[in-house]
């Protein structure tokens, strides 16, 4: 009977110590957080779609462990002894590599990463590589990501944004490595790849030469789903506003749409602030961030701007200036000069911002403008006045003040010289100013 008990307590006790992880894994699947505080539809989409279809692509296991304690000496520690003890890896040699986050709980009730509270640990057999070399890949990738403004407990918020960018970095990364440097191995023997030697067949998989799915790696910033953009424009454009929205604090995106009208009811502008809200888009506790919406069906535009800071960096005013530097390139159909010109002001127009010097109209031409018009109008009046006067001296005969040979009225006739044409230029219809959706915009035609 002592036994029994004594076994039934052990079994409890491992239950106990794995019960965590099931249950992260149940909500986020190769995602672990014990704050609960960190999750997103992204994340969780990140954590049971993105994660899982590209381990199985590469041959490795990519995980994400956030703990609130460790009883190890240090969050390196921390990673080997989970990854060992909780069977992470793919295939018999358990290759991998997780990103580990260490949040301590704050006096305030928020978590906070304490310095070097973060490492990426890697496994690679020694036919594929090195672990080293495939954890420096990663941790160079992650790293912007972990800086401590984003995990300092100030605005957790701010944490979950930068924890979402860290897995699509290490995502990235570790795709560019193993593609690179250590292809999977060929398929199933049954489903051969017909070769053109038989008896010499070459591996399969995406190796040197061959370009990675387009659709491994979910779009996060630059949406192009009307297949506009080559897989290389889209990679460079999307890895470009990731790195401006984190820089900056703000997030910058871009859709391609076929018709907006497939996405719900009402114009372009309700079209692009109704998907802004239903991605939850947007960084910090605001949710700060600029997104432009290209519908084709009808060549219509809309700019969506949101949160206090974006709508600071990017007023009325901002946003037509805005408008002007890459609007012309969507209507010569260049669309990766376009987005890239968009881009470049986006990061422009923030950083006049974060130095306290947003892009606002200049009052000086509007003054200048009214000075010279009072100065003409002053000066045409007394021009006027000038002319009236005339010197007078008086005469002492009365006929002096008449004409000489009097009052006569003589004929008068009209002779066609010339006919003047006036020709208006027709412009393209112009964006207009909008608002709704909590925030602010402008609509058009491109």
């Amino acid at each position: 009977m002592k036994k029994t008990c004594s076994i039934f307590a052990l079994i409890l006790l491992l239950a106990m110590s794995l019960c965590t992880p099931a249950l992260a894994a149940s909500e986020y699947g190769v995602i672990y957080d014990e704050t609960d505080e960190l999750g997103s539809a992204t994340l969780t989409m990140q954590g049971e779609q993105t994660l899982p279809e590209l381990s199985e692509t590469l041959g490795i296991d990519l995980r994400v462990d956030v703990l609130t304690q460790i009883s190890y000496d240090s969050i390196a520690d921390a990673a080997a002894g989970i990854y060992a003890r909780y069977g992470y890896g793919y295939g018999e040699e358990r290759e991998g590599a997780t990103l580990t986050i260490l949040m301590e709980p704050q006096d305030t009730g928020t978590y906070a990463m304490p310095a070097d509270g973060w490492c990426v640990y890697a496994n690679l057999s020694e036919e594929r590589g090195s672990s080293q070399a495939l954890a420096d890949v990663i941790r160079t990738a992650v790293e912007p990501s972990m800086a401590q403004q984003a995990w300092n407990g100030e605005d957790i918020t701010m944490s979950a944004v930068a924890l979402t960018q860290a897995v699509y970095d290490m995502a990235q990364a570790a795709e560019d490595y193993i593609l690179t440097n250590c292809p999977p191995g060929a398929p199933d023997p049954e489903v051969p790849e017909q070769p053109e030697t038989p008896e010499n067949p070459e591996p399969g998989g995406a190796g040197e030469g061959q370009d990675p799915e387009p659709d491994s790696v979910g779009m996060q910033y630059v949406f192009d789903i009307s297949d506009l953009l080559t897989y290389e424009e889209w990679e460079e454009l999307e890895t470009q506003a990731a790195e401006i929205s984190n820089r900056q604090h703000c997030g910058v995106y871009f859709a391609l749409v076929d018709d907006f009208t497939d996405y719900g009811d009402g114009g372009v502008y309700e079209i692009t602030y109704q998907l802004y809200h239903g991605s939850e888009l947007g960084f910090g506790k605001d949710r700060d961030g600029i997104i432009v919406l290209l519908s084709m069906e009808e060549r219509d535009y809309a700019m969506f701007v949101y949160g206090e800071y974006a709508e600071y960096a990017f007023d009325d005013f901002g946003q037509e200036k805005l408008e002007e530097r890459f609007l012309d390139d969507f209507g010569d159909n260049d669309w990766y000069g376009g987005i890239s010109d968009y881009l470049d002001a986006c990061d422009e127009f923030l950083t006049k911002a974060s130095e306290g010097k947003p892009v606002r109209s200049s009052p000086w031409p509007k003054v200048g403008a009214a000075v010279g018009i009072s100065c003409l109008m002053a000066g045409g009046i007394c021009f006027l006045l000038l002319r009236g006067m005339k010197s007078v001296r008086q005469k002492k005969e009365a006929d002096a003040y008449l004409t000489e040979g009097g009052l006569h009225l003589t004929q008068q006739y009209d002779r066609y010289t010339h006919t003047t044409e006036t020709r208006t230029k027709i412009e393209k219809e112009s964006s207009s100013s909008e608002s709704g959706g909590g925030g602010s915009g402008r609509s058009g035609k491109f």
